[in-house]
């Protein structure tokens, strides 16, 4: 009985290791103008950001999502599309979603 569990547990953990490490299209993908970064933004919690006028976020970067983290709503200001025929967009919801669109 106990390796089933075990078998059940290692089965989940690798799902859960493949639906994570899912990439971001070209199509969605964003990244930091010249000079911008998000070094200084802080994760959220889980109840969200602290500044309540910010959004607890998750950014579709070239090289994957980034961990959700505390934005402004004019973080597109500071982004622009890995592919110039669209645009960045905030996507409200729970974390929220930076990517771009048509």
């Amino acid at each position: 009985m106990a390796l089933s569990r075990r078998m059940r547990s290692l089965v989940f953990s690798v799902l859960a290791v493949c639906a994570s490490s899912c990439g971001v299209s070209e199509d969605e993908a964003v990244r930091p103008r010249e000079g911008e970064g998000f070094s200084d933004a802080p994760y959220c919690g889980s109840f969200g950001c602290v500044n309540p006028y910010q959004y607890c976020a998750e950014v579709f970067l070239e090289f994957g999502r980034s961990p959700p983290i505390c934005v402004f709503d004019d973080v597109c200001e500071r982004l622009e599309c890995v592919n110039s025929n669209r645009t960045c967009a905030l996507f409200d919801g729970f974390p929220a979603q930076v990517k771009c669109i048509d």
